[in-house]
């Protein structure tokens, strides 16, 4: 309303209680859809809210915040890859060398030049090593980036950004290249998995398409392009906007392409568990002027957002 900033406009917070942990939940089936309820990630103990949403899957309606310094083994993640000892490095924001079992990790221990770290030449095999960028995490650059990733306001809301690498939990490897297929494995929980995307050949299976075809209500008007979408005004924007409605919550928290965070308050892109090529995969992509349904694909080594499915 006009007189906003002269009356004010109550906001009201909903508290839900934690109901068990994540891992291997089977408590979708009982939930109605659009209920929500809160599950916590034993990795780390972070609690998150999870919903049944309009494709009648429960969906983790907040991005993936988990860092470095957690144990990942196949009893409390799906299906990992990561390598799981101290033979991979990451190099911290002064350029002190450590070592990790997790997930920061860089193919050139001895560099100090950011792009190293962050692997921007997506040609080579080196780029399959590296991990994630997040919102309160600067160790993979040498520079002094901390002032573009406000860890007190932004990370709770915004989580990390990961690599496809480090998103699919070293399954997503420069090798994996097949158009339309999915990995095995991924830095979900165990009983949830990363999103199918893909072009129009993986609709039936794509869990961003089918979430997105039951939110929107409609297809996209160029259906038909293998490459669909729904863009334009108001189709784009009336799609957007209810991918981010309650309870789905697709925040506009931007993305990392190469050394920078773009579009926050704009913008969002989500991995998919989907190749394109050797060196892309797919993600579903939300702007204010339209949604890529899970077919837009990007380069493996940019930072993306991760939301989780239950089941496998």
């Amino acid at each position: 309303p006009n007189d906003l900033s002269t009356k004010g406009l109550p906001l009201y917070a909903m508290w839900v209680k934690s109901e068990g942990t994540l891992q291997n939940w089977d408590g979708c089936s009982s939930m109605s859809t659009g209920e929500v309820t809160a599950l916590t990630d034993n990795r780390d103990n972070d609690t998150y809210a999870v919903a049944k949403l309009a494709d009648n899957k429960c969906w983790m309606i907040e991005n993936l915040r988990l860092d470095d310094g957690v144990d990942l083994s196949s009893t409390n993640t799906h299906n990992p890859s990561l390598p799981l000892n101290n033979s991979w490095y990451y190099k911290n924001q002064q350029g002190t060398l450590s070592t990790s079992n997790h997930l920061s990790a860089t193919s050139d221990p001895t560099s100090t030049n950011p792009d190293k770290a962050w692997c921007k030449t997506y040609v080579s095999s080196d780029c399959i090593d590296q991990s994630m960028l997040a919102t309160n995490n600067t160790t993979l650059f040498t520079n002094n980036t901390a002032s573009s990733y406000d860890a007190t306001s932004n990370v709770y809301s915004y989580g990390n950004y990961y690599n496809w690498y480090s998103a699919t939990a070293g399954n997503g490897t420069y090798s994996f290249s097949t158009n339309n297929n999915s990995v095995a494995g991924d830095l979900c929980p165990a009983g949830w998995h990363l999103p199918i995307g893909g072009r129009k050949a993986n609709v039936n299976v794509s869990d961003f398409w089918k979430l997105s075809r039951a939110t929107i209500g409609a297809d996209p008007a160029n259906f038909a392009n293998d490459y669909f979408y729904y863009t334009g005004t108001p189709e784009g924007t009336d799609a957007s906007n209810k991918m981010r409605a309650y309870p789905n919550n697709f925040v506009y928290s931007g993305y990392v392409n190469g050394g920078s965070v773009g579009n926050r308050s704009s913008g969002v892109a989500f991995w998919s568990s989907t190749a394109y090529s050797s060196y892309a995969a797919y993600n579903l992509d939300l702007y204010s002027s339209g949604v890529y349904p899970g077919t837009y694909n990007t380069y493996k080594y940019y930072g993306r957002s991760v939301r989780c499915v239950a089941g496998v």
